[in-house]
């Protein structure tokens, strides 16, 4: 059951890492769960909605990546996805309400920087508008739309990187970071991002006792 344990822990950073990019560029879409017809709320969270469509298509992502993983659909069974995505959704929204509410942003200049220099956008490593345009036609998003989920993913990322920034190591774990590094730097580095996520994961749990959060488990029953 370890396994299972980490894996709740680590979806967040998975769901939350570009959303929108993933929607559009890994082959999801255009797809969507069994659901994805219907209209429906299947959270709000300070009256900010999280849609069916928005939750199966992040569960279809999910998915596909634990299969890989766990070509046993016992296993993933195991790993309760619905209800872990639904969780990493709901996470990944107060997030943003509160980097919102703090006067973190994202300026109309960073978020041109990002779309320029996204490889899905580019021919021969330079932006493309006609690709740009094209992309999003065939993912039926208007720049508008997608753009406002591009900056909620780059708020997302800086209110995260901010409060892991303020993540203390006792000296034990200082210890325990230096002898990693000696051995695997690669190991050292999951330790500490382990820590990192954990910080992270408690300061949602400690913002959402103050939001008014509503949950349709029917939905995705």
């Amino acid at each position: 059951m370890g396994h299972h344990k980490f894996f709740s822990v680590f979806l967040l950073g998975a769901v939350t890492f570009m959303i929108i990019v993933t929607f559009v560029f890994w082959g999801i879409g255009k797809g969507g769960g069994p659901s994805s017809g219907k209209a429906g709320i299947v959270a709000e969270i300070k009256g900010e909605p999280i849609s069916i469509e928005e939750f199966w298509r992040t569960y279809d992502n999910e998915y596909k990546r634990v299969r890989e993983i766990y070509p046993n659909e016992e296993e993933i069974k195991k790993l309760n996805l619905k209800e872990n995505v639904l969780n990493a959704l709901i996470d990944r929204k107060v997030i943003i309400i509160a980097a919102r509410e703090a006067g973190i942003t994202v300026t109309e200049q960073e978020l041109q920087n990002e779309i320029l220099q996204l490889r899905y956008f580019q021919r021969n490593g330079v932006f493309d508008q006609q690709i740009y345009e094209r992309s999003l036609q065939l993912n039926r998003l208007t720049p508008q739309t997608f753009e406002e989920q591009l900056k909620n993913d780059m708020l997302f990322s800086k209110m995260s990187r901010l409060i892991q920034e303020t993540v203390e190591f006792t000296s034990t774990e200082l210890q325990t970071i230096d002898s990693l590094k000696q051995a695997n730097n690669q190991i050292a580095e999951a330790f500490r991002n382990s820590k990192n996520s954990q910080a992270l994961k408690a300061y949602i749990e400690g913002i959402k006792r103050n939001m008014a959060i509503k949950v349709n488990k029917d939905l995705i029953s």
